[in-house]
């Protein structure tokens, strides 16, 4: 049975690092990246949410048509509402996959060091841009607080992302691969 591996987690914590590597030990796997897909669209920069909601429905029939395939799909993406992540569910079940949420999880010193840490690219810009303006740090780690909250209410298991080979050792598993 295909799986779609939702990587949630605050921004800095190591997600889309760790989707590559995933897909990487796992040949065939779909990696839908949606921020990545989000920089596809024109204009993105200044309307980031509004091109981010289409681009998820976009990627949300992507997604259902990979899995239909019977192949995996990886997805790193923050979401913190229990209704975004329901229309995830959907299109595993619509596939007839199943759905793995994990929420990846760091010490908070860890989380902010990495988000400043990382590479710059058009899609980091922005997302940084929004981030200081929408309070900095103090949000990353609101956010941060808010997904282990989300993970408890969903009984989706939390990964440490400390060790990487460890995270993805734990990330396959759960994953049944």
């Amino acid at each position: 049975m295909a799986t779609l591996l939702h990587l949630n987690g605050p921004s800095g914590v190591g997600k889309s690092t760790l989707a590559r590597a995933h897909a990487a030990d796992h040949p065939g796997t779909l990696l839908c990246d949606i921020d990545e897909l989000r920089s596809w669209v024109s204009g993105w920069e200044d309307d980031f949410v509004g091109t981010g909601e289409a681009v998820r429905a976009t990627a949300l029939a992507l997604m259902t048509a990979y899995l239909r395939s019977g192949r995996d799909v990886v997805l790193p993406q923050l979401i913190v509402t229990p209704a975004q992540v329901a229309r995830f569910e959907a299109a595993a079940a619509e596939a007839g996959a199943s759905y793995v949420g994990v929420v990846l999880d760091a010490d908070p010193d860890v989380v902010l060091r990495r988000l400043h840490a990382r590479e710059v690219t058009p899609v980091t810009a922005v997302i940084s841009r929004i981030i200081e303006e929408r309070g900095g740090d103090a949000l990353v780690l609101e956010g941060r607080r808010q997904l282990l909250d989300l993970a408890a209410a969903e009984g989706w298991p939390v990964v440490d992302t400390g060790d990487r080979d460890a995270a993805l050792a734990e990330l396959a598993a759960l994953a049944g691969r």
